[in-house]
């Protein structure tokens, strides 16, 4: 789809930390990959009407010390607590002596095995929800060739031409923060929500609990590559725990199961805003996947995306691998629901950390040369997809929020009856 949103659990916040550098104050002549490399990631961004309660405006440059205080439930102005304390869990220790209690004469073999079902057994309050919304890989490789396209104008010596590639450049990540702010906005209308009273009795058949408007605290962070260095734009939105809520001011938990009811309206959304807005700025034209799930980008070839989509290959080489020993194990062939258990399983052995230093464009840019010839536009300061050598199509009108909002709620009807 030329959008995928997931959701996970976050409990490190120090791990989104590590892709921000520190800005250099001399650009170099490499043009954007090396200042990025400098740069880092670009960094995140409050959104959500419990992050102004807090005093932060909308799109502000998040920094260290108010984002740790914020997502451990502390008011970053006045140091006073917001809401209830996390849920405390029984801690390793507590889950070994347990363990080692229950075998007092285990050998020390046995207790490296208590060790670790110790470790599988401890849990940890989470500290944020991670609603990521990834962008298609023909929406990212049209961005990376963006950048490639000022690199070389500037490498080229012509300002002219590099000038009009970070024009581009500069234009694009704000069409994708406003993407992911338009699925934000939807989240906050319809999952923006917590709950209050008790929910454990009945009274006359109905609970006295109730769910109640909450604005969320939201801090939203752009990457533009893979676990394995591929182009792949993504947006990490964290959402903290802790939600105000609106009728009386108080600070209480998020219900999060509200947030994963939403996510296939949240994808239907981002895609059709990113869609639009790619078309009315670049003049790019969509087609549908064969596989009918959403749009890329016209001109873009299948062989260009595989070109840039390590990850994927990996994941279907160890998925095939898997297929193959199960069947030898067993002497049949993997049932569907089998295949999908072996899909999940090739997913989490295939994936690896991702590095924590800086962004290196520049070596990321040679690494893609070999394909660049067939996948990289022209850097004549034109618009221009991949393999399409025509002319730029004329920008359509801007839609009225009124009707691009109606055909956005025309999307989450469609992607629920899929």
């Amino acid at each position: 789809m030329a959008v995928v949103v997931t959701v996970a659990k976050g409990y490190d916040l120090g791990y989104i930390w590590k892709s921000q550098g520190q800005a250099s104050a001399e650009h170099t002549v490499g043009g954007y990959y090396i200042n990025a490399a400098q740069a880092g990631e670009p960094p995140g961004r409050w959104w959500g009407p419990g992050a102004q309660a807090l005093g932060f405006a909308v799109g502000q440059v998040v920094e260290r010390a108010p984002y740790d205080a914020v997502y451990r439930q502390v008011d970053p102005r006045t140091g006073a607590k917001l809401g209830r304390a996390l849920g405390r869990y029984p801690k390793f220790a507590d889950h070994l002596a347990r363990l080692k209690a229950a075998e007092p004469h285990a050998t020390a073999e046995r207790l490296i095995e208590l060790e670790r079902e110790a470790a599988q057994a401890t849990r940890q309050p989470a500290a944020y929800t991670d609603v990521t919304v990834s962008f298609s890989k023909s929406i990212s490789v049209l961005h990376a060739s963006i950048r490639e396209n000022e690199r070389r104008a500037r490498l080229a010596g012509d300002q002219r031409a590099a000038a009009y590639w970070a024009g581009r450049e500069k234009a694009f990540p704000e069409i994708l923060h406003r993407a992911n702010r338009a699925a934000l906005d939807y989240l906050q209308e319809w999952a923006g929500v917590t709950r209050t009273g008790y929910h454990g009795i009945r009274v006359n058949g109905q609970e006295p609990g109730r769910f109640e408007e909450a604005g969320l605290i939201v801090t939203s962070w752009p990457q533009g590559t893979s676990r394995d260095g591929d182009p792949q734009d993504h947006i990490h939105n964290q959402i903290a725990r802790i939600t105000r809520t609106t009728s009386d001011g108080k600070w209480r938990a998020l219900d999060t199961a509200s947030l994963r009811v939403v996510l296939g309206a949240l994808q239907a959304i981002a895609a059709t805003a990113v869609e639009c807005e790619l078309t009315r700025e670049f003049g790019v034209a969509w087609l549908p996947r064969a596989d009918g799930r959403g749009n890329e980008i016209q001109g873009i070839t299948q062989a260009q995306l595989d070109a840039y989509s390590t990850r994927t290959v990996q994941v279907n080489e160890k998925e095939r691998e898997l297929a193959q020993a199960w069947e030898r194990k067993h002497g049949r062939a993997p049932t569907s629901r089998e295949l999908l258990h072996i899909a999940n399983d090739a997913t989490l052995q295939s994936r690896k950390s991702k590095d924590a230093s800086p962004v290196d464009w520049d070596a990321l840019a040679a690494r893609w040369d070999p394909h660049s010839a067939a996948s990289w536009p022209t850097s004549r300061p034109r618009c221009r997809t991949h393999a399409a050598q025509t002319q730029p199509r004329p920008q359509p009108p801007i839609a009225q929020r009124g009707a691009l909002r109606r055909h956005a709620m025309r999307r989450p009807a469609r992607c629920t009856r899929r």
